[in-house]
């Protein structure tokens, strides 16, 4: 693997506008990606030197499939990635975690930051996977057998938390649709990032008509704190149009219960570049 100040040498040649430097990491800001990005401090020669936002995990077989470009297969885990999101991992507390890569040169590293910068990255995951890395990990060990049901079925979009969204929204979250088949239950701290408790609170969710559920789930829309949408420089004009999206769109009411969980799905989700 290239050495880190490698590493670092290569990211200033994409020209990063931000250098941050803690205990265990570097974080960057690199403008061609509008994303940020970590040194490993302690990768030693571990394919784990560069980590990038979790949300291009569905993006990581084609990222390796690069000439001399690895990765280590797990998250990487660190309290001082703090422009990521969090989950558990061992410990009581979520952690913030990324998608940890190496690269056997120069050259490979810049291939890679030149297609990671063409990918419109989503931030989705089959429930399935997320339900399975969960029960893995030991998130579920703590609960009744009654209590995991309920989490996983809220994880579906069905259950105890549907049932509370419903109460609480009463309707599309946004649109006013009432035709509940086609409402779908959406989280805006992500499942996979919430306490069990957060997982199940109707307060951390939205009901949306389809394909306002995928550009929500996806970060290229949010909310800002007065319930007006923000929309992603990610969705070209022509989309923003075809979907009716507008300065008018916005969350038919702003429970103050929601604020921390919107504030979470801005600040991590959100592809506000």
């Amino acid at each position: 693997m290239i050495s880190l100040l490698a590493i670092e040498e290569v990211l200033n040649e994409f020209g990063i506008t931000e250098r941050h430097e803690v205990k265990y990491a570097i974080q960057f800001y690199v403008p061609c990606l509008k994303q940020y990005v970590y040194i490993n401090k302690q990768a030693g020669t571990k394919a784990s030197g560069f980590v990038i936002h979790p949300r291009f995990e569905f993006y990581t077989n084609e990222l390796t499939s690069i000439d001399g470009v690895e990765t280590t297969g797990v998250f990487n885990h660190k309290s001082s990635m703090r422009k990521f999101p969090k989950r558990l991992n061992r410990g009581l507390e979520p952690i913030p975690f990324g998608i940890p890569f190496g690269f056997f040169t120069k050259d490979a590293m810049r291939t890679f930051i030149k297609k990671l910068s063409r990918i419109k990255p989503c931030y989705l995951r089959m429930p399935e996977d997320e339900i399975k890395d969960a029960q893995n990990s030991g998130e579920f060990d703590a609960l009744t057998q009654t209590e995991v049901e309920q989490v996983i079925k809220g994880r579906r979009g069905q259950g105890k938390y549907r049932e509370g969204l419903v109460k609480l929204w009463g309707k599309c979250s946004v649109t006013g649709c009432k035709q509940f088949e086609l409402l779908r239950a959406s989280h805006k701290k992500p499942w996979r990032d919430s306490s069990n408790e957060e997982r199940l609170d109707p307060h951390n969710g939205l009901l949306l008509t389809p394909n306002l559920d995928a550009l929500f789930d996806s970060g290229m829309i949010s909310f800002d704190a007065n319930g007006g949408v923000l929309i992603s420089k990610s969705l070209d004009l022509e989309t923003v149009e075809a979907l009716a999206l507008g300065l008018n769109t916005k969350l038919s009411m702003m429970p103050v219960e929601t604020a921390k969980y919107l504030k979470y799905h801005r600040e991590f989700i959100f592809l506000c570049g």
